[in-house]
């Protein structure tokens, strides 16, 4: 008598193996990419309140009315749905961390099996190999061939294509048999794990900044300081604006000379110029406006913190390192086994965007035709 529960998974099991498999889906991750796109554009069209503004009540007023006069009477109903809150409201927050996670579990349900593709490839290949790839080839050697030339032509002839070729030998007392395989692009089945990363990246540094940047306006008179506040606890002193212009009388640049002080102390000193911040730990002052006054030019300045800026342009350059990659180096390989009678078996196989593959294996069988001398060919 066998025992039911140590031959059926548990329940619980399986409905967790099904829940990882379900968020694993390709078409899942596509309908949620597809359900925050659409989201971020609708945000888009609407102006978001922002945190520092929420918090000043003088700021707040000012926007608030500013909102009034554009939308009117739809005011109210926008700002009941979240319109203004997009980016911070549950309709937004839950269908972006649903696609973090689908995106996680992506990621380690693939990683095995991709990394065992780039540096798990047995040279070695079965009957059913050389039978079911897309592309096979079938020569008979011309008999003075033997079968150590035969694979120096057909290691020659993917060398010359770009292939990396490994050989191995099996010789038993009946049998001599030598196995090639030649891989072009091995590593390129990685870029899949790079795009995947740079999703992740790309979702952690909005959460970072969403959830840890701000920005402040904050304007100082001349010879003046201003607290910029948000528990930085830097101090900013206006040390003098100038306008530098060209000899027909134009202006050239604007630049604000800035202190930064931390308790008391200045920690840095610099010039803010128009596109050319002064940054000093995550913080970055950017030149907004300047204004005159008797005692000399007042400056407005920016300050923004974007925790996830380093992140997100991180995850843009590993984005598009994966998808060239992707798009531009598939992984195509080759099979052969030459049998001691003189018998060469070929079968290739490449990723669906080697859109000329198929041109090139008949290449490749013509050419160990024309130098091999070949008896017959059977090909598929």
């Amino acid at each position: 008598m066998t025992n039911d529960r140590s031959q059926n998974p548990k329940p619980k099991t399986q409905i967790l193996k099904r829940l990882w498999r379900f968020w694993g889906r390709m078409d899942v991750a596509a309908i949620l990419i597809f359900v925050v796109l659409l989201l971020t554009i609708l945000g888009s069209f609407f102006p978001q309140l922002s945190p520092a503004v929420a918090a000043d009540p003088q700021r707040l007023a000012q926007w608030e009315a500013g909102v009034r006069a554009k939308y009117g009477a739809l005011t109210d109903l926008l700002t009941a749905i979240g319109a203004f809150r997009c980016f911070r409201s549950p309709v937004f927050l839950v269908p972006l961390a649903l696609l973090t996670a689908a995106t996680l579990v992506c990621t380690l349900d693939r990683w095995r099996g991709v990394w065992r593709q780039a540096f798990h490839r047995p040279v070695r290949c079965s009957d059913a190999t050389l039978d079911t790839a897309p592309y096979i080839a079938t020569l008979t050697l011309a008999p003075p061939l033997a079968a150590e030339a035969g694979s120096g032509l057909v290691r020659g002839s993917l060398e010359r294509r770009g292939f990396s070729v490994r050989m191995t030998e099996v010789i038993t007392t009946n049998h001599h048999t030598i196995y090639l395989r030649g891989d072009r692009n091995r590593l390129a089945p990685l870029a899949t794990l790079v795009t995947h990363l740079a999703v992740l990246l790309l979702l952690l540094g909005a959460a970072l900044s969403g959830g840890y940047g701000w920005r402040e306006q904050v304007t100082i008179g001349p010879g003046e300081t201003a607290e910029v506040g948000h528990g930085s606890g830097l101090t900013l002193r206006n040390e003098g604006f100038t306008i530098a212009r060209y000899p027909d009388g134009s202006v050239a640049s604007y630049e604000a000379d800035v202190a930064i002080l931390v308790g008391g102390r200045e920690v840095k000193h610099g010039s803010v110029r128009v596109n050319e911040p002064l940054s000093y730990s995550g913080v970055g002052l950017y030149l907004q406006s300047y204004a005159e006054s008797p005692d000399g030019r007042s400056v407005t300045l920016l300050v923004i913190h974007d925790p996830g800026y380093g992140v997100v342009i991180a995850a843009g350059f590993l984005l598009l390192l994966g998808l060239t990659v992707s798009f531009n180096f598939p992984h195509c390989w080759v099979h052969a086994r030459i049998e001691s009678e003189g018998t060469l078996h070929l079968a290739g196989r490449a990723d669906r965007r080697a859109w000329d593959f198929g041109r090139e294996f008949t290449a490749l069988v013509e050419e160990l035709k024309s130098a091999a001398g070949v008896g017959e060919e059977v090909t598929g």
